[in-house]
């Protein structure tokens, strides 16, 4: 039994070329946008004419969560990096204790960490750092707790 249609015989070469192109274009798109998206790095590379250094991002996070822990007005810190071809992001997050001039004293201690990678790691003014104060919950010193739960 042969059923013939006449319009579908008139429309489907047309419906599978143009189906063909959208279906060709959205595979190239998608090939591009997987060259090219960003990849986060576990190592950075410093190179210079007289030799090259591989730090890896374990041991970024330590010198910065190191540095912190001398930090008197940021407890329970934690820190994670994140390393591209452009430069570095670390994420610091934790409890900021309640004072005076604590935000402006680790803003000041987040300056000199920020120049204490700069000179540790040879890292040039080309490549930014960003350092990011992340989940911080202020505590409050003065709040009597009860010692009975």
């Amino acid at each position: 039994m042969l059923l013939k249609l006449g319009w579908l015989e008139q429309y489907e070469p047309i419906y599978l070329f143009w189906s063909g192109v959208i279906l060709a274009v959205l595979l190239i798109i998608f090939l591009l946008i997987t060259l090219f998206w960003p990849r986060s790095q576990s190592l950075y590379l410093h190179q210079k004419s007289d030799g090259q250094v591989t730090v890896s991002k374990k041991a970024i996070e330590h010198f910065a969560l190191s540095a912190l822990q001398h930090e008197p007005f940021i407890g329970n810190p934690k820190v994670s990096a994140k390393l591209s071809r452009k430069g570095i992001t670390l994420k610091i997050s934790g409890d900021l204790l309640n004072s005076v001039n604590a935000k402006k004293q680790t803003a000041n201690f987040l300056n000199q960490l920020k120049k204490d990678l700069r000179i540790c790691l040879g890292i040039s003014e080309q490549k930014k750092i960003k350092i990011r104060l992340v989940d911080f919950n202020e505590l409050d010193a003065n709040v009597q707790q009860s010692r009975v739960v």
